[in-house]
Formats: structure tokens, sequence, C-alpha cells
């Protein structure tokens, strides 16, 4: 079975205002696709609540290091209290989401995700040693990395919300116009 190293656990990033949720989605896609880091979907539900619409999203992107090790960047998403509010931006009206918005960032490394070395007890003795011992250095620096990935990520994403910050509401629109 392959090991799984937390190295960032839980992040957490807060923002309560106007936001394009689609356009953030849209937004970390192209982040992950520009550093050819593969996608795998675990959640994406949009719930209708009286106070709003409500979306919780959870997806882990991979990235092959080498054929022994991966990062896994896991993000987790949960928009609460959405409604729609029309907003003006220069001569423009546009039609954004006004609510509570969390997303949280964890980073792993998987080691052995073939899982190769675990047939045999032997195998896996010797794994250990190298994974503790031999290959200590290399490992350190995947764990660099992948943080510096990670808080590269969230600060581009305080960025995308920080563009949001003096957008002003002209008008909410009824729960039903979504």
């Amino acid at each position: 079975m392959a090991e799984v190293m937390i190295i960032v656990d839980h992040i957490k990033f807060e923002y309560e205002g106007i936001f394009d949720p689609k356009a953030f989605f849209r937004f970390v896609s192209s982040w992950f696709n520009e550093r050819k880091i593969q996608k795998t979907e675990l959640k994406n539900f949009e719930y209708h609540t009286p106070e709003g619409k409500a979306i919780e999203w959870e997806t882990i992107y991979l990235k092959k290091i080498t054929d022994y090790n991966r990062y896994l960047y896991k993000l987790r998403v949960i928009a609460s209290g959405l409604k729609k509010v029309e907003v003006k931006v220069g001569k423009k009206n546009m039609h954004l989401s006004k609510g509570n918005f969390l997303m949280y960032f964890d980073g792993y490394i998987e080691h052995d995700y073939l899982n190769k070395w675990d047939y045999v007890p032997l195998f896996i003795f010797f794994r250990t040693l190298f994974d503790k011992f031999m290959y200590k250095s290399y490992t350190e620096r995947f764990e660099q990395r992948l943080t510096q990935d990670m808080h590269k990520l969230y600060d581009e994403v305080e960025r995308f919300f920080n563009v949001y910050r003096h957008y002003k509401p002209v008008s909410e629109m009824p729960h039903f116009a979504h």
C-alpha cells in the first residue's frame, strides 16, 4: 500500500462578499492546467436552501514527480448563502453572487503509488530504509516544492477574491431568478 505523507494540512481561506463562482472554478482549473496537473473530482454538489444556494466542491489534483513519488493537491470549497446580485462595474452591469466562501488547501506526497514494493516483506523493509535514510534529501526537496506550490495557489486565490472587494451591489435578485 502506498504511503501518503501530509505536508500541507488545512490552510484555510475565508471570504464573505461578492464574487463570481464560475470564474473562480475556471481560474482554479486553469492554474492547474498551466502546470499540467491531472484532476480527479471527488464531490460537486449544489443545494438550494432558504438562505440561498450552497455549493460543496472537493477535488484532488495529481502530479507525477518520479516513478515512485507523486503530489496530491486536495482542495475543498464550501460556499453558502449565495444570492444573485447585480453589480455595476464601470458602465457595465454584471450578475454575480454574494455569500460566504470557505476553502481548504491540503497537500500530500504519495510514495510508491504503483505498489511495486508491497508484495514481499523484505521489500517493505528495504523500501522503509531507502525512504528514511537514502532518499531523505530528495523527499525534503519534494516537500518544499509542494509547500511552495500550495502557498502560491493560496496567494493567487487571495488575489482573485481581492478583485471583488470594492464591488457594491446595485440590486439583489429574487432566489427564483437563478
